[in-house]
């Protein structure tokens, strides 16, 4: 899978731009703030609904738009083994004279046809790197969550449906542990929310469980060939709970009177962690900020390696910032991890960084403020 052209219209700080983009690797040189990381965040928003950076949606939308032009445009044709396909994102502010403190209105289309935005991850296969990504880590358990779903639900059609319905459910029997703990409402209530809920908490579980399974092997291996200095292994953290209907609604009854005193629920996949260890020791704990990249690197080209093998296509890659914080010798080792087969997409703010690996050979671009230029290749 690629990306043939990808056009864009007031999005951040791009005016106009229709792209080309070139099959193998690109290479996308600009100083701080010209936009080469708002054009990788364009097809990792088209990829998967989401931003690579945190902040408002209206941010989306380039700020010095005029009222009546207070939307954004994102459109990617694509090209895979099944044939050329269109992904597109309208993004409107609802109130445009807000700015960035709008609200935002979102439609997807693929091919045409309006598409719940839920449906979009997978429709254009692609992993990236951002430099947020170093706090996979070191940060919340939520963050390793939101990768591993967004990983999940771009190999995986079924997983979104079943990961919304849990959440749906759990709100509700968040709500309901509210009530009784300010002694409304009777504790037998929850018999009701336990058994709909383990259903699909199950199958949330399973998926992630599974694919962090798969992932394991090639980010160990991806590791350990950029020479990260110890041996890194990946695992599941269930919160407590087995992988079978009837084992979650026991934990569910056990934590009952847990649940209604703390007026939340203290078990399921909304509670579950992976775990990342160097030679058996926390990597949070003892990894260097050169391992803490090298992983986090691994874990992409680990997640890309899973794609492409069980969607049976190649998804692209978007690496922003890939060569900060390393020494040559593992920029080197990085960049020749990258697959030779995939369309590569790569920002640098210095040049210099990338001119003794293979990279020297990428087609070249320049962004200045919004503006894209091809320099090389």
């Amino acid at each position: 899978m690629r990306v043939a052209q990808l056009q864009l219209a007031n999005f951040r700080n791009y005016r106009r731009l229709t792209l080309d983009v070139p099959s193998g690797p690109s290479l996308i040189v600009g100083g701080n703030g010209q936009g080469k990381t708002n054009l990788l965040d364009a097809l990792h928003i088209l990829a998967s609904a989401q931003s690579l950076r945190p902040g408002p949606e209206a941010a989306w939308v380039r700020f010095d738009a005029p009222a009546a032009e207070g939307f954004a445009r994102l459109r990617a044709e694509v090209a895979s083994s099944a044939g050329a396909s269109e992904v597109e994102m309208i993004v409107a502010r609802t109130r445009p004279d807000d700015g960035e403190s709008s609200g935002v209105r979102r439609r997807a289309r693929v091919d045409g046809v309006v598409t719940r935005l839920a449906d979009l991850p997978g429709r254009l296969l692609a992993v990236s790197f951002a430099p947020p990504d170093l706090n996979l880590w070191t940060g919340a358990p939520s963050g390793r969550r939101r990768w591993l779903d967004l990983a999940v639900a771009q190999v995986d059609p079924t997983y979104i449906a079943h990961l919304t319905t849990y959440e749906t459910l759990l709100t509700r029997r968040n709500a309901l542990l509210r009530r009784l703990q300010g002694g409304l409402g009777r504790p037998a209530e929850l018999e009701f929310w336990d058994d709909r809920i383990s259903e699909p908490g199950v199958e949330v579980t399973r998926a992630r469980a599974s694919y962090v399974a798969r992932v394991r092997a090639p980010v160990s291996a991806g590791f350990l060939a950029m020479r990260g200095g110890a041996r890194l292994d990946l695992a599941y953290r269930a919160a407590g709970l087995g992988l079978d209907t009837e084992g979650f609604q026991v934990a569910l009854r056990k934590q009952r009177n847990r649940d209604i005193q703390r007026g939340t629920s203290s078990l399921g996949p909304h509670r579950d962690d992976v775990e990342a260890r160097l030679d058996g020791r926390p990597l949070a704990h003892v990894g260097s900020r050169g391992q803490l990249r090298l992983a986090a690197l691994a874990l992409k080209l680990g997640q890309h390696d899973v794609a492409c093998r069980q969607r049976g296509e190649t998804a692209v890659l978007l690496l922003d910032d890939i060569a900060a914080e390393l020494d040559p010798a593992h920029r080197r080792l990085l960049i020749d991890q990258l697959p030779g087969d995939a369309q590569v997409l790569v920002t640098t703010a210095d040049l210099d960084l990338l001119n003794e690996t293979s990279l020297r050979h990428a087609v070249h671009f320049r962004v200045e403020d919004g503006e894209l230029e091809r320099i090389r290749g």
